[in-house]
């Protein structure tokens, strides 16, 4: 991939990033594993947790790191870029016209089909995970998310859950919801786990 294809492509996220990055994660898998073939399933799981843990959007982490793998630091400093030249002009733009206009028809409506179309992928992204953490990786994905919508063969021979991907997600959802813990001790914490889990 070029340094200019490079660009455009985290242009055009910048573009669609309605609602946060993680709208960004199955747009980003069909493009890097799927089409392209630039990285791996697993890899980009890896990615994502990891950029938990650096500072920034989840976004700006991804393109830093797919541009730094494709063409070193210039391809990291050209996807970073392409990531937030769209959001500062329609920011800088958005934060005059939406407080303007924000009891508008035109702008209601625009608000209240964007925020459905963000939550889809955004729960897109928690079944992609799903099927990298707690479910084995012997269940393809395909059928994983045939599963979790459609509900049909509740327990199909081959659906192999990992007990400790299952436990470690709970905990941690219940440590978020009861205490202050930062996330990123969370997911420092789950790493450890992982890790002594898997020794």
């Amino acid at each position: 991939m070029s340094l200019s294809a490079l660009y455009f492509l985290f242009l055009k996220y910048g573009f669609l990033c309605f609602g946060g990055g993680y709208v960004l994660i199955p747009l980003m898998i069909d493009d890097f594993i799927n089409q392209r073939g630039l990285i791996s399933q697993e890899a980009f799981g890896n990615l994502i947790s990891i950029a938990q843990l650096t500072p920034g959007p989840v976004g700006i982490n991804a393109a830093t790191f797919i541009g730094f793998t494709q063409h070193g630091v210039a391809g990291a400093v050209l996807a970073s870029l392409g990531v937030i030249t769209t959001s500062m002009i329609l920011a800088s733009g958005a934060s005059y016209y939406v407080t303007k206009w924000k009891d508008s028809f035109p702008v209601k409506a625009l608000l209240t089909g964007i925020r459905p179309a963000a939550l889809a992928l955004v729960f897109y992204a928690v079944v992609l995970f799903l099927g990298m953490s707690v479910l084995t990786p012997e269940v393809p994905l395909v059928q994983t998310v045939k599963f979790l919508c459609t509900g049909k063969n509740l327990f199909p021979a081959d659906l192999h859950f990992s007990f400790p991907g299952l436990l470690i997600c709970i905990v941690t959802i219940l440590l978020l919801k009861k205490t202050k813990i930062s996330t990123t001790w969370l997911i420092l914490g789950s790493a450890v786990a992982g890790a002594l889990i898997c020794r």
